[in-house]
């Protein structure tokens, strides 16, 4: 039975309570994932899989009762791209029974009350959320979850674009259409952080070159005591590929298995510094050129040289 006193507590009282909460933003191909195993690697901390709801129960309404069994229906709906429910190992009674105990509900204590659940099933006190949606959504989300502090993962536009090219949700095949994403991923993702409380970047380069540095820096963002832990996450990564499943598409696509762990099979090793300039060797001069055109200037402003014509 709920503790009447958590239906006295007013959410600004709960939200000043609790401890920073990670949310990962950033372009497709980023190094977004990368950065979530990290921090799901460390003791205290669960990150998990992509949610992929968010981006949908925040633009939620209506009253307590009705607005509590749409955001259950939202979050534990199966299909791409709405949740990836069966991705985080959770039964919906006990969600559904979390969501009941919240009088009046709201979509904040729903979210947090999803969050909570996840971290209780992995043991840690702390949750996180890492979706690349999200990118678009920092305001929102800030608004509704004053304790969010935002990681913006940022990597070279033509490693992004030759990792986007290879997936089955690539909007495109074309370079040029890939690095104009790119632009609008990080340009959004640096203008919803000039309007957050709570906003650092990283670089996908320094993740996997010099893991240790950036990882205290974040930590210490964070208000996490370090944890060499994550220096290695190939064991969080292994097991999140093992956890993958087939998913439907609400356009009656089946995604397979295949599908959505080739894309993460680097997750099941520690981080690798050669993923840094693969475009040096693997992109050929035209498709370098188009992304270099699409992506300028913000490439040269965030520090990646441009080969030029």
């Amino acid at each position: 039975m709920p503790d009447p006193a958590t239906h006295l507590r007013r959410p600004a009282d709960d939200a000043a309570r609790r401890p920073p909460f990670p949310v990962i933003v950033g372009c497709p191909r980023s190094g977004t994932s990368l950065l979530a195993v990290m921090l799901d690697a460390h003791p205290e901390l669960a990150m998990p899989p992509e949610t992929a709801f968010v981006k949908h129960v925040v633009r939620l309404h209506g009253e307590s009762a009705d607005l509590a069994q749409r955001f259950v229906e939202i979050v534990t709906t199966d299909r791409a791209p709405i949740s990836n429910w069966s991705d985080f190992g959770l039964a919906a009674a006990d969600l559904r029974a979390r969501v009941a105990a919240i009088e009046p509900f709201t979509v904040p204590a729903g979210m947090r009350a999803f969050f909570d659940l996840y971290a209780a099933a992995q043991g840690k006190p702390r949750a996180g959320e890492k979706t690349p949606d999200d990118t678009f959504l920092m305001r929102e989300i800030g608004a509704m979850l004053p304790e969010a502090r935002f990681i913006h993962v940022i990597r070279d536009p033509r490693d992004t674009v030759l990792s986007w090219q290879k997936t089955w949700f690539a909007p495109s095949r074309d370079p040029a259409v890939l690095g104009a994403g790119w632009r609008h991923h990080v340009e959004s993702g640096r203008h919803g952080g000039s309007v957050v409380a709570h906003y650092v970047e990283t670089r996908y380069e320094d993740l996997v070159r010099a893991p240790q540095r950036e990882l205290r820096r974040l930590c210490e963002y964070l208000d996490l005591e370090y944890s060499p832990a994550m220096e290695d996450p190939s064991a969080q990564g292994a097991a999140r590929i093992a956890r993958l499943n087939g998913r439907m598409h609400t356009s009656g696509r089946m995604i397979s298995r295949e599908d959505r762990t080739t894309i993460h099979r680097n997750l099941a090793q520690p981080p690798i510094a050669a993923r840094v300039d693969v475009w040096r060797r693997e992109m050929g001069s035209a498709d370098r050129k188009a992304v270099e055109r699409a992506a300028s200037p913000l490439m040269q402003q965030l520090g990646y040289a441009v080969q030029g014509e």
